[in-house]
């Protein structure tokens, strides 16, 4: 019996229990991840998840405020 606690190695990824699924790129989130929540929706916490999510819209500063 070895009783050093190094000797049995870090676990295995692929054993990890998918917890939830991110609403920004959909992808798998495990056991253990950091996430965001925001209005009780599960991301990744990653910029671009975050990003993915909120989806904004790209215009000039005249169409933002209305002014042809």
């Amino acid at each position: 019996m070895n009783l050093d606690r190094f000797s049995q190695g870090l676990p295995d990824p692929q054993n990890a229990e998918v917890m939830a699924y991110c609403e920004g790129c959909g992808g798998e989130i495990y056991e253990g991840e950091d996430v965001y929540v925001v209005e009780g929706e599960i991301l990744h916490a990653e910029w671009e998840c975050l990003v993915q999510y909120i989806d904004p819209e790209v215009k000039t500063i005249e169409e933002a405020l209305g002014v042809e």
